[in-house]
């Protein structure tokens, strides 16, 4: 009996150049299929690490207690100012839609007092000079008691912001006959400085400057900030202007351009001295974390008109806040400290950003001062989903 059933008829045998167009349709398919499967994969790796988009990072930035935020930056018109307007903008402009205030100080150590607040304080921001900052958390120098401050403890980091470098800005010419010259740092050991504000990180680093620098005489000080320090320099009040903020500053630039022949010193022997009195004074305290807190760098005509080059000393700055600071704002702010830096690179230095840079996320792993100031837990976040860790000594 046959097995064969009558219903179901073989199919026709394919010709070989049928055979051929199935196989080019088949190879055809494979191959789409998998590019849409090479693309997916790019995508979701963009979808995870690209942190150029506002939307990319945080996923969940949580609820906000915050309807009102200040961040604290320094003196109107300071690079300071111009980083936290940026700021505040993107801020603004995020889905948390938070009401920004740019709130103008006399510097770094107003700022970080300003944090030192009640419950409002936990929606608010500030940048600061991370030495300033570790004084701070130590309670010396400008914080000290017997100066007439006191300690402010629980701060921590989002992230580096620009560098300061350290200015002492002279006449380049002197206005009379008995008007002495001031070539170096040493000319000015009988002289008047304008040593910047009392509440600013100019006046504390200002101090170090000084008194590792010329260790064996006592300049007059005078507490004038960068405008009146300034118009007291041109006019023969003072001889000379201690400044630290990053240049171009807006207001040097104008007053040489207004026709002020100015002049900056060369500082660069002095970063030793300096580095060994940090050194000293931190060395034997408990929690002391070597390393290079300075460094140096340069000033030349690209960042005021007709000035002769100079080295001179960096101060790395942060944005800082409360280690209780509300978590959704840290996160967002975290995001938008990194997201595109070139818009902060614009305003701080315009069309000229030469030799001047916003550090790289990674140089929080670099470096004691983020040891002493640890990162804030919320910020935590954006580095673990960025770099795959968090640093090695700054988190709280």
């Amino acid at each position: 009996m046959s097995t064969e059933q009558t219903g179901a008829r073989r199919p026709p045998r394919l010709t070989r150049g049928q055979r051929v167009s199935v196989a080019a349709v088949v190879v055809l398919a494979v191959a789409v299929a998998g590019a849409l499967v090479l693309a997916a994969g790019t995508a979701e790796t963009r979808s995870i690490w690209d942190t150029s988009s506002a939307r990319a990072w945080p996923p969940s930035a949580g609820h906000t207690s915050c309807t009102s935020v200040q961040i604290y930056s320094g003196n109107d018109e300071s690079p300071y100012n111009r980083v936290a307007d940026v700021l505040r903008r993107r801020l603004a402009a995020a889905p948390e839609h938070f009401t920004v205030y740019v709130k103008e100080t006399s510097g770094s150590t107003d700022n970080i007092y300003h944090l030192d607040g009640p419950d409002p304080s936990r929606c608010a921001l500030a940048i600061a000079q991370l030495n300033t900052t570790v004084d701070a958390t130590m309670g010396v120098n400008q914080f000290s008691p017997g100066n007439g401050g006191h300690a402010v403890t629980n701060l921590a980091t989002l992230g580096p912001v620009h560098q300061d470098l350290l200015h002492v800005i002279v006449r380049d010419r002197p206005l009379d006959p008995g008007d002495r010259p001031v070539n170096r740092l040493a000319d000015l050991c009988d002289r008047t400085v304008a040593a910047g504000e009392p509440d600013s990180g100019t006046r504390q680093i200002g101090d170090v400057l000084l008194r590792v620098g010329l260790p064996r005489c006592s300049p007059s000080i005078n507490g004038s900030g960068l405008n009146e320090g300034l118009r007291a320099l041109v006019t023969g009040k003072v001889d000379a202007v201690i400044w630290a903020g990053a240049p171009a500053t807006a207001q040097i630039h104008a007053m040489i351009v207004a026709g002020a022949r100015l002049r900056m010193l060369d500082l660069s022997d002095q970063l030793a001295a300096i580095t060994q009195d940090w050194n000293t004074f931190y060395g034997g305290r408990s929690r002391y974390f070597p390393g290079a807190v300075f460094g140096l760098g340069s000033l030349d005509h690209n960042d005021y008109p007709g000035i002769r080059a100079v080295r001179t000393i960096t101060i790395p700055n942060a944005l800082i806040a409360r280690t209780d600071t509300d978590p959704a704002l840290v996160r967002r702010a975290t995001a938008e400290l990194y997201r595109n830096q070139g818009e902060y690179i614009t305003d701080l230095w315009g069309t000229n950003p030469a030799h001047h840079k916003i550090p790289d996320a990674l140089s929080i792993y670099e470096g004691p001062l983020f040891c002493y100031i640890p990162l804030h837990r919320a910020a935590e976040d954006y580095y673990r989903e960025r770099f795959g860790r968090v640093p090695r000594c700054g988190a709280n």
